[in-house]
């Protein structure tokens, strides 16, 4: 393993990021769709330093040919999969591989490569759960890798295989229905018995339903306070 990952987090409490705790289920991979020649892994960590020009975006890495650079902690969330507060920004960690003129495209693609097997290994997250972006929201990226996405998954493959040694979870996905449903994140509604409001929407992943906890507490009348310097989340009882 060769990556040497450069952090350049964005602070707590900027606006181009949703400022929530994640424990990552998910890795999901983008192309920055940047063909700009100075486009590189270090141009966007400026880019996201600097307030995403004003837009609500965040993601957790960028790869380029050269490097790799960390923007987000992995358990915390960004606002990269186009899904709103589904599972996509709210479960995963967003990977963006650079495409600009003159990159290595496949030393760019063997670090993020690298990089994804890293991360499945450090997350104990499953070859089968490593996302296109078009998983979430039908947007055709990554552009360049969706048209050779199983070339790619197989790097991910080699590179863990050669980072562990350990091969009961480097078996290319194969897609079968059951694999299929598992993975998907269903919508469903939760209902509150003897709540003026009386649902709330829930994530169904794996057989076990997701809600954010700031629902659950405020009604039940708790108060949610978010300590990011502590990266945790504190649920009180309200005075009475």
């Amino acid at each position: 393993m060769s990556i040497d990952i450069k952090q350049r987090l964005i602070p707590d409490g900027m606006a181009n990021k949703p400022n929530l705790a994640m424990k990552p289920m998910y890795l999901t991979v983008h192309n920055t769709d940047n063909t700009d020649a100075g486009a590189t892994a270090e141009a966007h960590s400026r880019y996201l330093l600097n307030g995403s020009g004003g837009a609500k975006k965040s993601w957790h890495y960028t790869v380029d040919d050269k490097s790799v650079y960390q923007h987000l902690r992995d358990n915390e969330q960004g606002w990269h999969a186009g899904d709103g507060t589904g599972p996509g920004n709210a479960l995963s960690i967003g990977v963006e591989v650079c495409m600009y003129a003159g990159i290595d495209e496949q030393a760019a693609w063997r670090n993020a490569a690298e990089l994804l097997a890293i991360l499945s290994c450090k997350h104990g997250i499953s070859l089968e759960r490593i996302m296109p972006h078009k998983h979430w929201s039908g947007k055709a990226c990554p552009s360049r890798l969706l048209p050779h996405w199983q070339q790619f998954m197989d790097m991910v493959v080699q590179a863990k295989e050669a980072m562990s040694g350990d091969t009961s979870d480097t078996k290319p996905p194969s897609p079968n229905p059951t694999t299929e449903q598992q993975l998907r994140a269903e919508r469903v509604k939760v209902l509150w018995e003897g709540a003026p409001e009386g649902s709330s929407q829930g994530y169904l992943i794996d057989n076990k339903v997701y809600i954010p906890v700031r629902d659950v507490a405020e009604r039940r009348g708790m108060s949610v306070q978010w300590e990011a310097v502590k990266r945790q989340v504190v649920v009180r009882e309200n005075s009475k």
